[in-house]
């Protein structure tokens, strides 16, 4: 009865993981799913009807031009390229930061909240994952004896799946693991659940504290992304904007002087 118990667990155990393998790169292909679209759906909504961005010359002394704008007014056309390799190594470092550089953070800007708001849902899965997991290691201490001290994170999965230390050893002596049935002889390895519900009730908790890791562990990979996706966008704008303003630089005259229009059309 025992070995068809731990048999029909070991099952358990693997049907468990292949889900956690198949539901993964799923919650990892929503998550950038939503950060591509809520960037996209942010940035579309800057631009303007006739599809390009227009200012002044007081609006883009500190973004676009290295020349303040005295210089502008007396007749200087002097204009200054920047880097997009600066501007991708700014974004790949913190989102956002490329596309102020380039003067364009009406853009970069939702790669900042995007990046603010993923290591903030990182922290608060860690958080849980972290409580559910201490949680279930008081609930074995207190309804198994298990001495929870400085053991791996093996040791609590087949607490999770047998009665008992001697469940343990038996079914590996009865597979020729020897070396697996000595594994816990030592006495502050030995267990022994109260009931089998609660070593289920605790299994629960393991698995519940693992899948929270795990998309921890998904999370970080979309943040990833978010630096990448950035870093493109920042080196994009920039020679862009580079290439537009080099050709759109021209001067009309106006009531303070001259007036300066850049036009950068995507």
């Amino acid at each position: 009865m025992t070995d068809l118990r731990m048999e029909g667990e070991d099952k358990e155990r693997g049907s468990n993981t292949r889900r956690r393998d198949r539901n993964g790169p799923a919650a990892l292909s929503l998550m950038l799913v939503a950060l591509l679209s809520f960037q996209a759906s942010m940035a579309s909504a800057q631009v303007s009807t006739n599809g390009c961005y227009t200012s002044t010359a007081l609006e883009l002394r500190d973004k676009i031009l290295g020349v303040p704008v005295d210089d502008i007014s007396s007749g200087s056309t002097a204009f200054h390229k920047k880097s997009p390799a600066l501007a991708a190594f700014a974004s790949l470092a913190v989102p956002g930061l490329g596309e102020l550089y380039a003067g364009r953070y009406d853009v970069g800007k939702y790669s900042t909240i995007s990046e603010v708001a993923l290591w903030a849902f990182y922290t608060a899965v860690g958080l849980y994952s972290n409580q559910v997991r201490n949680d279930a290691i008081n609930f074995a201490s207190i309804y198994a004896g298990a001495n929870v001290a400085g053991k791996p994170s093996q040791y609590f999965v087949d607490v999770g799946n047998f009665l008992n230390t001697a469940d343990y050893q038996a079914l590996h002596i009865e597979n020729g693991d020897y070396a697996g049935a000595l594994r816990y002889q030592a006495a502050t390895y030995q267990w022994q659940w109260q009931s089998d519900a609660d070593r289920a009730e605790f299994k629960n908790l393991r698995i519940k504290a693992d899948n929270y890791l795990n998309i921890g562990r998904y999370t970080l990979a979309v943040i990833f992304l978010n630096h990448i996706i950035s870093a493109i966008d920042a080196a994009r704008l920039t020679s862009a904007i580079n290439a537009s303003a080099a050709t759109s630089l021209n001067g009309t005259p106006g009531t303070e002087g001259m007036y300066l229009k850049v036009s950068a059309g995507f």
